[in-house]
């Protein structure tokens, strides 16, 4: 290490070395080696240290997180991938294949060994997970975390591989070759190769190996949790699904594969999706098959395991097309008869009776006779769904079939004693599109986060307040927020589907809207990522984990979420002749065939896994092994220090390390170290208290007080230290010996040293004594010139005193200089007070003042002093007055006179605007008339032009009528004359005209006269020659004229009221009793809607401006329009007035009433139009 070198934060590196070159006042700037520069916060900047490749990370001189990732990649780039943080240990992927960290000669070394003895290994968590079961009888649990591809499938192999090689020779029923073999068999089924992970476990399981009294392996459980259902059907295009899929197809032999009828790979729909097999599957698939028998598995139930995986795969190519039927149903394609056959021979089931299934569900009438049913026929779109639903039932059935193989294959005896559990699940998930899985995968690992700040942070603080040993409080990040709000959302999700029209989209609504301001729930376009920024609110959320931010997308949730299949389905599967898949839906019984099974949700049921499985870690003692992924590649020897920090952090690795600093990680009941020695102890060594004796045992060894601490009632270990308590803890019989005697040699020791200090005090106080004596001549010295200077002190305080009133007489003089008035008789009393005082200082000079009345004397002399001061200060004071009254009085004559002239030129003012006034009101008036008279003239022209319009147009509409009734005539005329010369008839003279009136068929009834329009009442009086229907229609025309004339009326009062009083409320004005033609129960019925909608031009600079409009339909016309724009003034239509402008379409076709929160109240919109300028307005109701 050079001097000066710090590390400063680095993004890509995490950390990297440089020299300050320059300290600011918040901030501190780096230079490094390649002459870049870091400007960085000083909490962000770190020394370095020399110590480098150190076992325990405690152990380094700097203590921070810069020194631990440095340590962490110097020994990854090495080849050692295991580092301690205190008794944590941490596990770097390495990417390649590392056979001699795992020989059986390692192992054995291991075997015994305390922690810390040997370089960091899984082998030493769990031997030490091993020994304090034993000898505590405590259960203990291994929880192996960290991200997916961070290597935990393979440590957990090891932990366990470890235990049974070691620990379980004893054992003579094969449990050991059981627990190993379980591995590779649920790693097929359960594993599968996605972007981050060649091997990712899909889903969690916690093996538990139990242990007797004698340390010998006699049974083992294994609890599996959340299997990834969704691989079953479909993966993403760089990804695999389950092992199982492509070894038993790469390693079936030929018989096997024409019984279970298997084709190739790039055949199956659900395995070409993703990424094809890889050159280990072929002989993968033997040890599946070797492990299966291992557990005890019959080869017959082995094949048809095989002929079910077979089938789930089958299944994946079964499409569906629309059946053409009037149901509306789906049937099975031709192109996949073939493999509906090759499902159901698998399965062993009836081909037509599967395909039955699949299109259809059976259901039970409602309010009928129990028992009656019908098949409903599904959609092409359900019945994709039905047959993925049986797939996932199947898979997951099978995989739980297995691991319950397993577990009666491990048989928990009676004499099970404790156990050592070892947790690993899937790590955490963040892909490009992140669904409900992964969700559910997160989820446990914030409990599992949150377990961890409990038991080693928290707990840990916790039992350093109680054993008072004043270490300093660690401040870590709590994630109870987030696990909250994720069960806020599980609880939202199975609320959604109990609704009748269920919808991701209104859930995921649904939870931003009641989390709104929660600190880790965000929307997606607030993502960091441009590809999320495209989604839509209702389609997803972002939340921000203890290990970052992840966006999901919510499509298919409520399907993800839902446990259940259609009880058809799983009766048919009750009917197949295969015994195993008879026996995988043998729970199903008494099953109504119109419900679904009541089962809990996905999310529910994980959620109550999980809240088991911590129960379980609660009562255990727990060691955790963190491991880390070095790199996103997968790649060997490449080391991103940018990302390996960010998980260092996220695992709370930097919060763990600053805490095993300041505090004691190991530590030791008082009594239990006692205990181990008191059978060995003298007589007269056995009434000592533990504690004491606890004491002696260190002193004994030569162990520092530095690197322990006694509490209340546990001794407390610095990292590393407690290695040599617990050597001496597995120390031989001999060694134990040895070990008291040394302690007895102790105890002798401690009462020699004590009698040596008895000596030593005595002396000492024998000193002491000598030392008093002379004090005491000391004290007799001082009271002499004490009492000396008692006689003599008052008189010298006398002069001191009078000194003292001197000064004053200096301050008075000064004070005098400035009097104006009365200076002379001030500087008079000020010299009679000097001569007063020389001599009284004469007197007590010359001792002719008793000691007794020097004190009186001096007050005396003090209230002279003192009153003659305040005299002249009086005097002084008075003079000011005087002065001050003096400038008051001439500076009130000034102001008086301002005052004046402010006064006349304000009222020069005044008079001046007073005539500007009377001359603008007399233009603006001369103006308003004149404006006035103009606009009186314009409407009389503008009036004039309309009525000569008018006229003109009622003329030549006239002209028209008449010359289409000559021209009609003269036709008429024309067929008359030729009739009468053809048929030799007489011409009558009169004119008979045609009439024009229509009967019911033509579209014009007489009967319903009134509702004929204007245009067909004045030809009816103009052309028809029926008296009685010509009077009709006179009498209907003059009705409505009259009507129109009453209406008019009205409509001018009310016009002059309004102009009168342009305050009244709408209710005050009158409505025109205009009378109806049409019978009471002809009255249309309508209603009024108010609309507010927002809108944006693509004119605006911003899109983010809007726009409001509002509408106002009374019926289904709209009647009022107001559009508010944000760069020009408001504008208000109505209807009659304004309709080129106004919306033309009718309330229904607008889609205004479908559209959620738009509609608003009458009063709403009336204060707005007031605001806006639209005035008072009446809409009657026979409008």
């Amino acid at each position: 290490m050079q001097e000066g070198e710090v590390w400063a934060p680095d993004a890509t590196h995490g950390f990297t070395k440089g020299t300050v070159v320059e300290i600011g006042s918040e901030t501190l700037t780096v230079q490094t080696p390649d002459d870049a520069y870091i400007v960085a916060a000083y909490s962000k900047v770190f020394p370095t240290s020399t110590e480098c490749l150190v076992d325990d990370n405690c152990m380094l001189l700097q203590l921070n997180e810069a020194s631990l990732l440095d340590n962490i990649k110097c020994r990854f780039l090495i080849g050692k991938i295991y580092t301690y943080t205190a008794n944590i240990l941490t596990v770097v992927n390495p990417y390649r294949d590392l056979s001699a960290l795992y020989t059986d000669a390692l192992m054995n070394d291991y075997k015994g060994t305390s922690l810390g003895k040997l370089d960091p290994h899984t082998f030493a968590i769990a031997d030490k997970a091993y020994t304090d079961m034993i000898y505590r009888g405590v259960s203990q649990s291994v929880i192996v975390s960290g991200e997916s591809g961070a290597g935990k499938t393979e440590t957990t192999k090891h932990v366990l591989k470890y235990l049974a090689s070691v620990y379980g020779k004893s054992s003579a029923n094969g449990i050991e070759d059981k627990l190993l073999q379980a591995n590779p068999l649920l790693e097929a089924f359960g594993n599968a190769q996605t972007v981050r992970n060649n091997n990712s476990s899909r889903f969690g399981k916690f093996i538990e190996v139990n242990f007797n009294k004698a340390g010998e392996i006699v049974g083992g459980h294994i609890n599996t949790y959340l299997l990834e259902k969704s691989r079953i059907t479909h993966q993403n295009p760089s990804e695999r699904s389950y092992h199982i899929f492509y070894r038993l197809l790469a390693g079936a032999s030929q018989e096997l594969r024409r019984e279970i009828r298997l084709r190739e790979i790039k055949e199956y729909k659900c395995l070409s999706e993703g990424r094809s097999g890889n050159m280990r599957d072929a002989e993968q698939f033997d040890e599946i098959s070797d492990a299966l028998r291992c557990i005890g598995v019959p080869d017959t139930e082995i094949h048809e395991i095989y002929k079910i995986v077979s089938g789930v795969m089958a299944f994946g190519n079964v499409e569906f097309i629309d059946s053409g039927d009037t149901r509306g149903g789906s049937k099975v394609s031709p192109e996949s008869s073939d493999w509906i056959e090759i499902a159901a021979t698998c399965l062993s089931l009836e081909g037509d009776d599967l395909r039955h299934s699949l299109t259809s569900r059976l259901m039970q009438t409602k309010n009928l006779k129990k028992g009656t049913t019908y098949m409903v026929p599904l959609k092409k779109k359900e019945a994709l769904h039905n047959r993925d639903g049986l797939c996932k039932s199947l898979y997951t059935r099978l995989f739980n079939h297995i691991v319950k193989q397993v577990n009666q294959s491990l048989p928990l005896s009676d004499n099970s004693n404790c156990y050592i559990g070892v947790l690993d699940i899937a790590g955490f998930e963040y892909f490009e599109t992140n669904s409900f899985e992964q969700l559910c995968i997160n989820y446990c690992n914030e409990k599992l986060q949150q377990f961890f700040n409990s038991r080693v942070i928290r707990e840990e603080q916790d039992l350093y307040k109680a054993e008072n040993l004043g270490v300093n409080e660690i401040q870590f990040s709590d994630n109870q927020d987030c696990i909250e709000l994720i069960e806020r959302g599980f609880v939202l999700l199975d609320e959604e589907a109990k609704l009748p029209t269920s919808c991701e989209k209104h859930f995921t609504s649904l939870l931003h809207e009641q989390n709104r301001r929660h600190f880790r729930l965000q929307l997606p376009r607030k993502s960091k990522l441009s590809s999320y920024r495209s989604m839509l609110d209702e389609e997803g959320f972002i939340i921000r984990h203890y290990a970052g931010a992840v966006c999901y997308n919510t499509v298919g949730w409520l399907d993800r979420n839902s446990d259940t299949l259609h009880s058809s389905l799983e009766q048919l599967m009750l009917t197949s002749e295969s015994d195993l898949v008879a026996r995988l839906y043998s729970d199903i019984q008494d099953v109504k065939c119109n419900k679904k099974m009541v089962q809990d949700s996905v999310g529910g049921k994980f959620k109550k896994q999980l809240n088991t499985l911590l129960e379980k870690l609660q009562g255990t003692a727990t060691s955790f092994i963190r491991c880390i992924k070095p790199n996103q590649h997968m790649a060997p020897a490449e080391f991103d220090g940018g990302k390996v920090l960010n998980q260092l952090i996220s695992l709370g690795m930097v919060t763990a390390l600053a805490l095993m600093q300041a505090g004691f990680p190991s530590r030791i009941a008082f009594k239990d170290l006692y205990d181990m020695y008191s059978s060995n102890l003298p007589d007269k060594l056995k009434s000592l208290h533990p504690r004491m004796f606890c004491s002696a045992l260190f002193r004994a060894i030569g162990m520092s007080p530095n690197d322990y601490k006694f509490g209340v009632t546990k001794i407390f270990f610095r990292p590393g230290k407690f290695a040599e308590v617990d050597l001496l803890m597995k120390s031989s019989s001999q060694h134990l010996i040895d070990m008291i005697s040394r302690v007895e040699k102790w105890v002798l020791r401690q009462c020699w040293r004590r009698v040596q200090f008895a000596i030593l005090a005595f002396n000492k106080w024998t000193k002491i004594a000598r030392w008093r004596t002379g004090c005491i001549i000391n004290i007799q010295k001082n009271y002499r010139m004490w009492s000396t200077r008692r006689n003599y002190l008052p008189r010298i305080e006398g002069v001191r005193a009078i000194k003292g009133s001197m000064s004053k007489i200096t301050v008075m003089i000064e004070i005098a200089s400035k009097i104006k008035y009365d200076r002379d008789a001030v500087n008079k009393e000020i010299d009679e007070m000097r001569q007063f005082l020389d001599g009284e200082m004469g007197q007590l000079k010359a001792g002719q003042v008793h000691t007794d009345l020097i004190q009186l004397k001096l007050g005396q002399i003090e209230d002279q002093v003192k009153r003659l001061l305040d005299r002249v200060k009086e005097t002084q004071d008075s003079d000011k007055l005087r002065q001050i009254q003096e400038d008051m009085e001439a500076e009130r004559l000034r102001q008086e006179e301002a005052e004046r002239q402010r006064k006349l030129e304000e009222e020069r003012q005044a008079e001046e605007r007073r005539i500007k006034k009377e001359l603008e009101e007399k233009r603006l008036r001369e103006l308003e008339e004149q404006r006035k008279r103009e606009e009186e003239e314009r409407k009389r022209l503008e009036q004039e032009r309309e009525r000569l319009e008018r006229e003109r147009l009622e003329r030549e509409e006239e002209e028209r009528q008449e010359a289409l009734r000559k021209e009609q005539e003269e036709r008429d005329r024309m067929v008359a004359l030729s009739i009468s010369e053809d048929n030799q008839a007489t011409l009558v003279k009169e004119e008979v005209l045609v009439p024009i009136e229509k009967d019911t068929k033509g579209g014009l009834d007489r009967n319903n006269i009134k509702d004929w329009k204007y245009s067909e009442l004045r030809d009816c009086i103009n052309t028809s020659c029926d008296v009685e229907l010509l009077e009709l229609a006179r009498d209907e025309f003059h009705r409505r004229l009259k009507a129109y004339q009453a209406w008019k009326q009205k409509n001018l009062q009310r016009k002059k009221k309004e102009a009168a009083k342009p305050d009244l409320p709408l209710s005050s004005v009158p409505e025109a009793p205009v009378q109806s033609f049409r019978k009471e129960e002809d009255k249309p019925k309508h209603e009024h809607r108010l609309f507010k909608v927002p809108f944006v031009y693509p004119s605006y600079n911003n899109p983010s401006v809007r726009g409001w409009w509002y509408a106002h339909f009374y019926g289904k016309w709209i009647v009022r329009q107001l559009e508010i724009h944000p760069e020009k003034a408001p504008l208000c239509l109505i209807a009659g007035r304004d309709d080129l402008k106004m919306c033309e379409l009718q309330l229904q076709e607008t889609g205004l009433t479908k559209r959620k929160g738009s509609e608003i109240t009458m009063k709403e919109f009336d204060d707005l139009w007031a605001c806006c300028g639209g005035g008072t307005y009446v809409l009657r109701e026979d409008q």
